[in-house]
């Protein structure tokens, strides 16, 4: 039985280049689709799944937002 693989918030922030406060709120707004459950049956958290972090559209403050910046 293949497991289905699913993102944290982490994962997907990394991936989408946003903070994870981005994915949290892109979830509230139900703008990005997930469901809270288990992770390897050990962690609950949201899980995010690949085709719904495909969908989603990170939106133009988002990325801006999470961009890292340095400090001189």
């Amino acid at each position: 039985m293949k497991t289905k693989h699913y993102y944290t918030i982490t994962e997907a922030a990394k991936k989408l280049k946003v903070t994870r406060a981005a994915i949290h709120e892109a979830i509230k707004k139900q703008k990005l689709s997930a469901a809270w459950g288990k992770f390897l049956q050990v962690t609950e958290g949201w899980k995010i799944s690949p085709e719904s972090l495909h969908d989603y559209e990170v939106s133009s403050s988002h990325q801006e937002r999470g961009k890292k910046t340095s400090v001189a």
